[in-house]
């Protein structure tokens, strides 16, 4: 022990005594803030953790729903494609109501001629005519049956042709009424005839032509003046 500095020596024990209890009571301070401030940065830690694995974990939440919105999408988008399919191979017919209802409206006009005609080669347009060369026959009107014939382009839909009427002599109540029932029927789009001359004087012309692309429009006629 003698060779401690002041060893021998009352003040200088003293002395170093004193220091070594303020060095003590400095260290146990410092142990003391370093031992809380450890326990803050826990704290910070474990919430970084926290947040980081909430933040992977809505990332991922994220990433799920958006491929989970992209299936639905695929599966969407098949479907349509499928519903098209199935529509573009289903036939066109009248169904029974739509005959009941053609049928009414046209027997109000019995005896007006009327000419039904259907593309040459198609069999699905020249069933979808038989059944309205049916219905007028059941209305009393005047026709012949279908008439297959070549186009030199081709028809789309289902379109009315009417001779223009001489000049103050309004087209037969028959044509309106014919051309109001399809629309009800969703067979024409709108509300019109075309006008051609090679069709004989007070006769009608109901010419089938080409299932179209989207099945619930039978026509793409552009219109012309409603009659």
């Amino acid at each position: 022990m003698a060779l401690l500095p002041g060893w021998n020596s009352l003040d200088a024990a003293g002395s170093i005594a004193q220091s070594l209890h303020i060095a003590a009571m400095v260290v146990l301070v410092l142990l003391v803030v370093a031992e809380g401030m450890a326990l803050v940065y826990d704290d910070r830690k474990y919430a970084l953790i926290g947040a980081a694995e909430r933040d992977i974990t809505a990332r991922h939440d994220q990433e799920q729903l958006r491929g989970e919105e992209r299936h639905q999408s695929e599966i969407a988008a098949l479907q349509r494609r499928l519903d098209e399919t199935q529509r573009q191979e289903i036939s066109r017919r009248l169904t029974t109501t739509d005959q009941q209802t053609l049928a009414t409206a046209l027997s109000a006009f019995p005896g007006q001629q009327i000419d039904i005609a259907s593309m040459l080669g198609d069999p699905e347009g020249q069933q979808f005519a038989n059944d309205f060369a049916s219905v007028v026959q059941q209305a009393g009107w005047d026709t012949i049956g279908v008439n297959q014939a070549a186009f030199t382009t081709t028809p789309l839909g289902v379109e009315v042709q009417y001779r223009e009427p001489p000049p103050d002599n309004l087209p037969p109540p028959a044509l309106t009424a014919l051309v109001d029932t399809l629309v009800t029927l969703h067979i024409l789009p709108t509300r019109s005839v075309t006008i051609c001359e090679d069709v004989a004087q007070s006769v009608i012309r109901l010419v089938v032509g080409a299932k179209p692309a989207d099945p619930y429009l039978h026509s793409f006629l552009s219109p012309a003046e409603p009659p």
